[in-house]
């Protein structure tokens, strides 16, 4: 669309795009639902399986919002059965990231606290074999004799 046409015609309609914004945030909603419920689950494998095709839709996901927002379509125009829909599955998309979210944050908290309690077992080991070695102590410094004395008398 030229310049022209954005100028006469106003903002554009979002009709046309509604339906591909709906089954794309669908997609995404579902994909985040089952990569949180992996990651419950402590499936971690399942959960790394999907994080090429989540960052796929991500990217198209925001694609098609900035695509939007430079063709300067509103929401307001949008016919009402479609926009009722919209919000519903955006509002199912952010329930989607924010648990999701929550998920990979105690997965990184509980695979942080299990590499710590590894090192302070790696430690720990350490100074448990250090009681077998000889203390460790400096060199010895030749002492310095500042005069000698012979006692001749014996």
């Amino acid at each position: 669309m030229s310049a022209l046409n954005l100028a006469t015609n106003g903002p554009r309609m979002l009709t046309s795009s509604a339906p591909d914004l709906i089954a794309l945030s669908t997609k995404l909603a579902e994909l985040l639902e089952r990569e949180t419920a992996a990651l419950i689950a402590m499936q971690v494998h399942e959960a790394a399986a999907l994080a090429d095709e989540k960052m796929r839709l991500t990217r198209r996901y925001r694609a098609t919002i900035e695509e939007l927002r430079a063709g300067r379509t509103t929401l307001r125009e949008t016919a009402a059965p479609l926009r009722i829909e919209l919000m519903a599955v955006a509002t199912r998309l952010a329930d989607a990231a924010r648990e999701n979210e929550r998920a990979l944050r105690a997965g990184r908290a509980a695979v942080q606290s299990v590499v710590a309690a590894i090192a302070d077992a790696i430690k720990s080991n350490e100074r448990s074999t250090q009681t077998y070695r000889p203390p460790r102590q400096p060199p010895m410094k030749p002492r310095l004799v500042a005069g000698v004395a012979v006692d001749r008398r014996l």
